[in-house]
């Protein structure tokens, strides 16, 4: 194989692959957060949207966790016949 076909060497070979894969991980992380702030931006419009049209305030972030208490609830049992 010629010289001029080798381009470098394998150092170089592995600059050149370093430095492509450093700016892919830039991009991604660029395109994430562009997409992260737009979705942010339309679901303070969607709830914005929302409260406007109900008139209703919504809070996903709180838990809905209630005590059970077992002697409120009717227990139903069913009737079991004796077909012999």
């Amino acid at each position: 194989m010629p010289k001029s076909k080798l381009r470098g060497g394998a150092k170089v070979h592995n600059t050149r692959v370093t430095h492509r894969n450093n700016t892919v991980r830039g991009l991604k992380k660029k395109a994430q957060a562009e997409y992260q702030e737009m979705f942010e931006k339309t679901m303070e419009t969607l709830k914005a949207q929302y409260q406007a049209e109900n008139g209703e305030t919504t809070d996903l972030n709180t838990e809905v966790v209630g005590d059970i208490d077992v002697t409120d609830v009717e227990v139903v049992t069913p009737e079991v016949t004796d077909e012999n």
